[in-house]
């Protein structure tokens, strides 16, 4: 009787975990959590806040009018030091009661400039770094599966265990059974061992731990 055969290989392997408040965390490829991040606020927020940022737009233009009409701008001669000539300055009085000299020619722009540090004009793109500070990526190292079956390798389900703990026993029992109720049956194992750290800073002396499992191979066989 044809007997067929696959490839379970289980592996280890890193991936970007993106946490955004409040949402199950994105599991991404390694090196991509910020565009996952970006990505993400672009298809769910940015309507959202592009409608915020004309509301609060128009209510922070009023609010720089209002800035203006309630600053004091008196031009004069004044002595900048003691023991100095007088010059043309234009002495400004902010509506919280502060004061400022500026040359008479920079008078008007002083006075924007200064409501726009003190409060910046909203925008999306401040809306999005505002919400990126909240966003944590953190690195997941865990484990993958894959079968390979003639031409065709597709991803097993094992969960994403945390590699920290081990070799993901129950993980792999679980998809073995699977794969077992299709017909396949184990006919060997082989595995690459590699210097990882994972679960030996119990060791009293680490670097006397045994390398732990990088990669294992399990070969299948079922009738064809």
């Amino acid at each position: 009787m044809p007997v067929r055969h696959a490839m379970l290989v289980i592996t280890r392997a890193v991936f970007d975990m993106v946490e955004i408040p409040g949402q199950e965390p994105l599991v991404v490829t390694k090196d991509s959590g910020d565009e996952a991040a970006r990505r993400w606020w672009d298809e769910r927020v940015r309507a959202v806040a592009v409608d915020v940022f004309g509301r609060n737009s128009a209510t922070w233009e009023r609010e720089l009018a209002d800035w203006q009409a309630g600053t004091d701008v008196a031009v004069g001669k004044e002595r900048l030091h003691d023991g100095g000539p007088r010059v043309d300055v234009a002495r400004i009085r902010f509506p919280d009661g502060t004061e400022t000299v500026v040359d008479p020619q920079n008078a008007h722009d002083y006075v924007a400039e200064e409501f726009r540090a003190r409060r910046p004009q909203p925008t999306v793109a401040a809306q999005f770094a505002e919400w990126r500070e909240t966003v944590q990526i953190a690195e997941l190292h865990t484990w993958v599966g894959w079968l390979f079956n003639g031409a065709d390798h597709v991803p097993v389900d094992i969960g994403l265990p945390a590699s920290q703990f081990g070799y993901p026993i129950r993980e792999v029992l679980a998809c073995l059974d699977r794969l077992s109720l299709d017909g396949w049956q184990i006919v060997h194992v082989s595995e690459d061992r590699a210097g990882y750290l994972d679960g030996r800073a119990g060791y009293p002396e680490p670097e006397m731990a045994e390398p732990g499992i990088g990669t294992a191979r399990y070969l299948l066989s079922r009738p064809g």
